[in-house]
């Protein structure tokens, strides 16, 4: 099953796709998306269980590099076209909310008002 596709992790899925090949780790994700970690990891995981990305600790020693080592995030070899096919459809979905959104507005007017004192719905 797909992860769900929210706003947030539609926001990840377009900064892995700036560049597919790359590997990230999550404080890029964080300054790329300006999501807080919080919500950022949990987001990962759900990918990573889906199958649509792969990750890795760095060789590196933390007393050497003076810092945590990083976790880098990279799509998986096959599901970059599924998380494409994702981004879409949540660019879909924001497209068809703010239709709605416009329409709601529009029918909210003057007489949408003059309507409800009539005790007629719009």
């Amino acid at each position: 099953m797909p992860p769900r596709l929210t706003l947030q992790s539609a926001a990840v899925l377009a900064a892995l796709l700036q560049a597919p090949e790359r590997e990230l780790y999550g404080l890029q994700l964080v300054q790329a998306t300006g999501l807080p970690p919080g919500t950022i990891y949990p987001i990962l995981a759900r990918y990573e269980t889906a199958g649509w990305i792969a990750s890795r600790w760095e060789d590196t020693d933390p007393r050497e590099a003076g810092r945590p080592r990083r976790r880098y995030y990279r799509f998986a070899a096959d599901p970059i076209e599924g998380a494409r096919d994702g981004a879409t459809a949540a660019q879909l979905a924001l497209a068809v909310a703010e239709d709605r959104r416009r329409a709601r507005r529009r029918v909210s007017g003057p007489a949408a008002d003059a309507g409800a004192a009539a005790g007629i719905a719009l």
